[in-house]
């Protein structure tokens, strides 16, 4: 009997500048899931969030343009190599 790996995600996670630190969203939700912290901080909590989810990372700067994105779910067109 062969198992497949479920292939679901979850919603995006944001790092998004809040007031004077980084707050962590998941898209298509209003609500914030922790106060604002350090960018840091953030980032780490976010990328065990994103992780669960199986869905994308994704860190805005402190100019608000995107910093960085990192997937954390199945490649559905994986690089050859």
């Amino acid at each position: 009997m062969s198992r497949r790996r479920s292939t679901r995600h979850g919603p995006n996670v944001w790092v998004i500048r809040r007031g004077g630190g980084f707050s962590i969203t998941e898209e298509r939700s209003g609500r914030w899931l922790i106060p604002a912290v350090p960018q840091r901080t953030a980032i780490v909590i976010a990328r065990s969030i994103a992780r669960a989810n199986r869905s994308e990372l994704i860190v805005q700067g402190r100019s608000g343009r995107i910093r960085f994105r990192d997937s954390h779910g199945s490649d559905p067109f994986p690089p050859r190599g």
